[in-house]
């Protein structure tokens, strides 16, 4: 890592937590404790305020303006190939909001010609019948919201139940998307395919996170099951 870039590395840090070890940084960002007191000294000596010492810890006190992201190749491509990705899978919102993160990165390019489509090197592609739904935009506007949502939906068998629901997480995998949720009904997590869903609204029934019924525990019963827990309870989310 450059050294300008583990200096910046090195104040995002400091600004998470309000006391900070340098053996916690130096294990964190995989340098020697000797180099962090090294770049605090340095931070310091540029004005930053930053106070401690060697055994006790370093805070950051006050607010502090990083200059603007820098990105090196790699970066700039695993950003570009990611919104090749979220631009065919998403939703036409979210879609949209890919083309046009994806034009900001490619002016990212210092010193180089924006390339256009028929040069970009790494693709993304995904069968229209995979991509998100329409309503998979007011999905996310519930997630943000922090809002119950209602909908339909048809099981394997085609049984058609009505369902109200804590929206948790939304996940996109090779198959098409899912949603995560807390179903009070059934006092359980449940995932639902998109595909699987129709008439989607708002329930105007605000919630708060609660252990055990949060995408935290969702995602502790996931490991603790082998990933078979991605299912949820609704076993014909699969099928």
């Amino acid at each position: 890592m450059r050294r300008a870039d583990r200096l910046l590395d090195l104040v995002a840090r400091l600004k998470t937590k309000p006391l900070t070890r340098a053996h916690d940084l130096a294990e964190a960002m995989e340098t020697s404790v000797r180099t962090i007191y090294r770049d605090i000294a340095a931070l310091q000596a540029h004005g930053l305020p930053i106070e401690g010492q060697p055994g006790v810890g370093y805070m950051l006190r006050g607010e502090i303006t990083l200059p603007p992201l820098v990105f090196n190749h790699d970066q700039l491509e695993a950003l570009a190939l990611g919104l090749a990705y979220v631009e065919r899978v998403g939703d036409p919102d979210l879609a949209m909001a890919a083309r046009e993160a994806r034009a900001k990165v490619d002016a990212a390019w210092v010193g180089q010609p924006t390339p256009p489509p028929s040069k970009r090197r790494l693709r993304a592609w995904q069968p229209s019948e995979l991509r998100a739904p329409a309503f998979a935009s007011l999905l996310r506007a519930a997630l943000r919201a922090r809002t119950m949502v209602t909908f339909a939906y048809r099981d394997a068998q085609q049984a058609l139940t009505q369902r109200c629901v804590r929206p948790l997480a939304l996940t996109v995998f090779s198959n098409g998307w899912l949603l995560i949720s807390w179903c009070p009904d059934r006092a359980d997590f449940r995932v639902f395919r998109l595909d699987r869903m129709k008439d989607v609204a708002f329930a105007n029934a605000n919630f708060a996170d609660e252990p055990g019924r949060d995408l935290e525990a969702y995602l502790i019963q996931l490991v603790r099951t082998d990933g078979s827990a991605l299912l949820g309870s609704e076993t014909d989310v699969s099928a």
